[in-house]
């Protein structure tokens, strides 16, 4: 997700990205493309990520633990998002992204999940998120697909209560959502659940 949201923005002509990450690779792979970077680790402190965001006029929250434990996820997925969103405050940034997870907010979609960790720390830094003062716009993408975007996502309100089977959107997409949500300001403190559908994607963003 991180390498294709990035190339989303910097092809976009309009925005400058600046990819924080955590290994080496991802920094060259990254750089490789035109795109800037900073090796930061996000469990490290919090005057850590505040110098390695400033001067930024927006953050996109897209990190993940990738499943490699339960200290690592509430590292990442929980306590890394709220020093983000602490540290885009403090900076005097407003506009923040998080790309969270489909069926976040519903305890019952997840109780007995077996990544049941994963979507508590989702659950509480979106519940946190919306108790700043940022404009925020959180993203709950169902299961990831990597395949050639479609361009079009459903109807918000279909996409709450959608078929198991159609619980699914492609990572192109969401980076598209990501570049264009930055600039249309009605999905600003809205949460968003994304499934593909048959909707151009800013024409559904538009009625977010």
């Amino acid at each position: 997700m991180r390498v294709v949201c990035n190339a989303k923005l910097k092809q976009s002509g309009t925005y400058e990205p600046l990819a924080i990450v955590r290994k080496e690779e991802y920094k060259k792979e990254l750089e490789s493309q035109g795109i800037k970077t900073q090796l930061v680790h996000i469990d490290d402190r919090l005057s850590v990520l505040k110098e390695a965001i400033k001067g930024s006029e927006a953050v996109v929250f897209t990190a993940g633990s990738g499943g490699k434990g339960h200290d690592l996820t509430v590292a990442v997925d929980l306590d890394g998002a709220v020093k983000t969103m602490e540290a885009t405050e403090q900076l005097g940034i407003k506009r923040y992204i998080m790309v969270s997870a489909y069926g976040a907010d519903d305890r019952d979609y997840w109780h007995t999940n077996p990544i049941r960790t994963y979507y508590t720390c989702k659950h509480y830094a979106d519940r946190e998120l919306r108790r700043t003062n940022l404009d925020y716009t959180i993203l709950q993408p169902a299961l990831l697909k990597d395949e050639s975007g479609t361009g079009k996502i459903a109807d918000f309100e279909e996409a709450k209560s959608a078929k198991p089977e159609l619980l699914h959107i492609t990572r192109d997409d969401v980076a598209s959502i990501v570049v264009e949500s930055l600039k249309i300001q009605n999905t600003f403190r809205k949460t968003i659940p994304l499934i593909n559908g048959d909707i151009p994607i800013v024409d559904g963003l538009k009625k977010a």
